[in-house]
């Protein structure tokens, strides 16, 4: 039986500033390194054969904890990069920025196919990440991995995963108090694990947003 763990990074430190981010490489915040601690130990008791990350820092430092103690590589993949959203990264939505707020709510109401200046499509990111995704699902048949992504990369993942139409992927809202055990197929079970707080730990079958 072929599992995956599918983690969003910590939050970094511009999600503590509500920044825009995008390719940006930025750090974890400090909230962000105790969720990857969380997530090693959420992850301690099970049988990993490989861990993913993006090429970006939020991505690997979010899986280090968890490759420290099971003494496993990290293998960053340049495809699981977040999506590039140009001129709208290192900005604020909202209006503390009008130009970019109104830019931001284009791009919300034409997901797929709005292409932000100096940026990419959702599209094309559903296309290099999903191409990944059915390298890694044909290399680990039958064997457990953990997959550290993004916001927009993690719908692409999910919802190939879930065997959802590609019309429902925008409503996919990954947060990072949660990550999934997702097992692919014709019926796919997925499983929402609590990161951290007092339910830390805590499994609940299906999928919790």
């Amino acid at each position: 039986m072929t599992t995956i763990y599918l983690a969003r990074h910590g939050q970094s430190e511009a999600n503590h500033k509500s920044l825009i981010t995008g390719q940006l490489d930025v750090e974890l915040s400090s909230r962000g390194r105790e969720q990857s601690e969380a997530l090693a130990r959420c992850l301690s008791g099970e049988p990993l054969h490989a861990i993913y990350t993006s090429a970006l820092k939020r991505t690997v430092q979010t899986a280090q904890p968890t490759a420290l103690a099971r003494k496993m590589p990290i293998v960053e993949l340049p495809a699981l990069n977040e999506i590039h959203l140009g001129e709208l990264q290192g900005r604020y939505r909202d209006e503390r920025d009008v130009q970019a707020q109104s830019l931001w709510a284009a791009w919300q109401t034409d997901l797929w196919q709005f292409r932000v200046p100096q940026g990419e499509t959702f599209s094309e990111l559903a296309l290099r990440s999903g191409q990944i995704l059915e390298e890694l699902l044909d290399r680990h048949q039958g064997q457990c991995i953990l997959i550290v992504g993004h916001r927009a990369t993690n719908r692409v993942l999910m919802g190939s995963l879930l065997n959802w139409p590609k019309e429902r992927w925008q409503e996919i809202r990954l947060r990072n108090k949660f990550f999934y055990r997702i097992e692919p197929g014709e019926s796919p079970v997925i499983t929402t694990i609590a990161l951290s707080g007092s339910k830390g730990g805590v499994r609940q079958p299906g999928f919790i947003m």
